[in-house]
C-alpha cells in the first residue's frame, strides 16, 4: 500500500530547514551566554546548561542539511555520526556536572550573586518555549522532525530546571548546585537516548520503511 499524501494542513518539510538553522543560532546564543555567565559567577547550573545547549548546535545543523537534501539517505551517516559524538559528549558533561555539583553541595560552596542569572535563564526558557511550539506541528510531517521537536522539549525542560534553580537560590543558596544535579541527571538521560537512537538507526540500515527516518 502506498503511503498517504501529506495533508494540505500539514507544513512542507522544507519549511523546517530555516527553523533548524534558527535553532542552531539560538542554541549558540543562549548556550554561549549561559556558559560565560556560569564561568564568571561560578554557577554549575548555568555552566552546565550552557555547555549542553552548545552541544545541540551540530545536531541542528545536521538536520538542516538533511532537510535541504530531502530527508533521504543523503547525510544520514553524518547525522548518525553526530548523534554518537553528541551522545558521548552529553554523558561526559553530565558526569562532570554531577561531580562539580556534588563537590559544591558537600563543601557548601555558594556561587557569586549574579543579577544577570534570572535574565539569562528566562531568556533561555522563552526562546525554547517558542521553538518547541513552532516545531510541534512539524513533528507530524516526518519522524526526523518529530525527534527535533522532542529535543526542543528537552531543552525547554533544561531551561525550566535552570530557572527554578536560579530563582530558588535567592532564598536557598545551595539551590544552584541542586539544580545542577537535576540537570546532570536529565542531560545523561538525553545522551543515553541519543546513543540508543544512533545504534538503532545504524542497525536498520538507513531510511528503510522500518526505520522511520
Amino acid at each position: 500500500m502506498s503511503e498517504p499524501a501529506l495533508s494540505p494542513s500539514l507544513p512542507c518539510p522544507a519549511q523546517a530547514a530555516p527553523l533548524s538553522l534558527l535553532s542552531a543560532v539560538l542554541a549558540l546564543l543562549a548556550g554561549g551566554t549561559a556558559l560565560a555567565s556560569g564561568l564568571a559567577f561560578d554557577s554549575p547550573a548555568l555552566g552546565g546548561f550552557g555547555a549542553a545547549s552548545l552541544l545541540q548546535v551540530p545536531l541542528a545543523l545536521s538536520l538542516a542539511f538533511r532537510i535541504r537534501t530531502g530527508l533521504g539517505n543523503r547525510g544520514l551517516e553524518r547525522e548518525m555520526r553526530s548523534f554518537r559524538i553528541i551522545s558521548f559528549a552529553l554523558r561526559l558533561l553530565a558526569l562532570a556536572l554531577a561531580a562539580v555539583a556534588g563537590i559544591a553541595l558537600l563543601g557548601r560552596h555558594l556561587p557569586d550573586p549574579s543579577p544577570a542569572a534570572p535574565g539569562v535563564a528566562l531568556m533561555a526558557l522563552g526562546l525554547q518555549a517558542a521553538l518547541w511550539r513552532v516545531k510541534v506541528p512539524l513533528a507530524e510531517v516526518h519522524p526526523s522532525l518529530a525527534l527535533d521537536a522532542a529535543r526542543a522539549r528537552t531543552l525547554l525542560e533544561w531551561a525550566g530546571i535552570l530557572l527554578a534553580g536560579v530563582l530558588a537560590s535567592r532564598w536557598f543558596p545551595l539551590a544552584d548546585a541542586v539544580a545542577a544535579l537535576a540537570l546532570a541527571a536529565r542531560i545523561f538521560v538525553e545522551g543515553r537516548a541519543l546513543g540508543l537512537l544512533s545504534a538503532f538507526k545504524a542497525a536498520c540500515g538507513g531510511c528503510g520503511s522500518g526505520c522511520g527516518c
